[in-house]
């Protein structure tokens, strides 16, 4: 009965923790952000053999910040909390992308940022 009573309170203390760390918005803007300057940095401009890529990634790299807010304007951004998580829908020119968000994490499905 003890056992019981224990994993009653551990169950409660966990759903207590991940409703209080639920992920919001800005939680995914952040992350974002740290994704898209990871892909800036590992990428070479003259890497790929498309010129107008190149010249986006040159823009982006003279400016980042600029570059991520256009980068995140254009993205239809869609909440949902839940009581444990948060979902979040991605859709941008025809690729759609659905993240889950719980205990100050993120993931997704399928990376956000394509190759």
């Amino acid at each position: 009965m003890r056992l019981i009573g224990f994993l009653a309170v551990l169950a409660l203390v966990l759903a207590g923790a991940a409703y209080a760390t639920r992920p919001g918005l800005a939680d995914f803007d952040a992350m974002l952000k740290s994704q898209i300057e990871a892909k800036l940095a590992s990428t070479d401009v003259g890497a790929s053999d498309d010129a107008l890529g190149t010249v986006a990634l040159i823009g982006c790299k003279l400016r980042p910040t600029d570059c991520i807010a256009l980068i995140r304007e254009s993205l239809d951004v869609t909440e949902e909390q839940h009581l444990l998580f948060t979902r979040f829908d991605i859709a941008a020119a025809k690729r759609k992308v659905t993240c889950t968000g719980a205990f100050t994490k993120i993931w997704c499905k399928r990376p956000l940022l394509q190759d």
